[in-house]
């Protein structure tokens, strides 16, 4: 469990962060910076939250296969609902 305590920390640290740099390109925009600059840090807003998005999609399926299995199923219902979540997940 303290593990997955790390897991979260970690994530929440890297939403704060990307929280930060959304209200950092906000700024940007009001201030009149110059759109290379923002379209660089919107770049690096994108890659951010679509690690933090891998690393939430990879706790959910460790969980669901251990949410499955302490319930005796099998392992199909819970790669079912990991690749269901998958397929609907925009990268």
């Amino acid at each position: 469990m303290e593990n997955d305590e790390k897991i979260k920390k970690n994530i929440v640290h890297r939403l704060a962060r990307l929280e930060g740099q959304v209200r950092a390109i906000c700024r940007m925009v009001e201030e009149g910076d110059e759109c290379e600059k923002i379209v660089t840090q919107l770049s690096a807003v994108h890659a951010a939250l679509e690690s933090a998005t891998k690393h939430i999609l990879a706790g959910f399926l460790k969980e669901c296969m251990k949410e499955s299995l302490a319930k005796g199923n099998d392992q199909d219902e819970a790669i079912d609902r990991f690749a269901s979540l998958m397929l609907h997940t925009r990268w």
